[in-house]
């Protein structure tokens, strides 16, 4: 299962349950999924916090529903949009997620800018260089200037 990957790099990932009547040994089949995440991925309780948190924000909850179990401004990136104490997730980890995020913007920023610098660099190259196109049609035309001259001067000693 890839999900502690993933939460390990910073993702937003939750847990939920699929078919609670059908998989689960328990009449809480969402604190099983907990449970079973921290004995089985080591996951401590602050892991735990961050990843009930990231539900209520991947929730259809309703804006005051937000406000409420996460921070007034819940949709602030970083520890301005947490409220520990409601989400008992400290604002060091939230601010550790939020640096990671923002270096990983200013690299594929990097990647799209020297992409891009790349892709000019081409098309000013292609442009001073004449495409072979361009060169068979100079060639067809010098060469109906050599005929087309060498008629006019024939016929203009005649």
């Amino acid at each position: 299962n890839p999900f502690p990957n993933f939460f390990n790099r910073g993702m937003n990932v939750s847990l939920s349950t699929d078919d609670p009547l059908q998989i689960h040994l328990t009449k809480e089949p969402l604190v099983e999924e907990y449970s079973i995440a921290a004995q089985v991925w080591k996951f401590t309780a602050c892991d735990l916090c961050e990843i009930a948190r990231n539900s209520v924000l991947q929730s259809g909850f309703p804006h005051k529903e937000k406000q409420h179990w996460v921070s007034d401004e819940y949709w602030v990136r970083g520890p301005d949009g947490n409220d520990i104490a409601k989400t008992n997730v400290p604002k060091i980890r939230m601010q550790f997620r939020k640096d990671n995020l923002d270096a990983e913007w200013a690299l594929l920023k990097l990647g799209v800018e020297q992409r891009n610098k790349k892709l000019q660099e081409k098309l000013a190259k292609l442009s001073k260089t004449p495409s072979k196109k361009n060169l068979a049609s100079d060639k067809d035309a010098s060469e109906k200037d050599k005929a087309g001259g060498s008629k006019s001067q024939g016929t203009s000693k005649s």
